[in-house]
C-alpha cells in the first residue's frame, strides 16, 4: 500500500490526513520521489522492482491523479543498495 502525505503549510501540524494512492507497489524494493525529472513542473517518482529495472512515474500534480502510468528507464540497477 502507498499514502501520501500532503504538505499543510502549517510548522505545527506540517501534513494533513494520509491518502491511499494505491495498492501493488510490493513489487518494488526502491521507490524515490526525486523532484521534476521531466521538467514540466511536477514532481516524479523512480521506482525499481525486484529484477533491477527502474521505472519513471511521471507526476501529474493532482491529490487524486498523482501520476501517470510507468516507463521503463533501463535495467541493470539491482547491484545498486539504494537509488538516491
Amino acid at each position: 500500500m502507498l499514502w501520501l502525505y500532503k504538505g499543510s503549510g502549517s510548522s505545527t501540524a506540517p501534513y494533513a490526513a494520509r491518502t491511499r494512492v494505491g495498492a501493488g507497489w510490493d513489487g518494488y524494493d526502491q521507490l524515490v520521489v526525486a523532484g521534476d525529472l521531466t521538467d514540466d513542473g511536477r514532481a516524479d517518482a523512480v521506482a525499481r522492482d525486484r529484477a533491477g529495472v527502474l521505472w519513471l512515474y511521471e507526476g501529474m500534480g493532482k491529490a487524486t491523479a498523482l501520476c501517470t502510468g510507468r516507463t521503463r528507464i533501463g535495467a541493470g540497477w539491482g547491484g545498486f543498495h539504494r537509488l538516491f
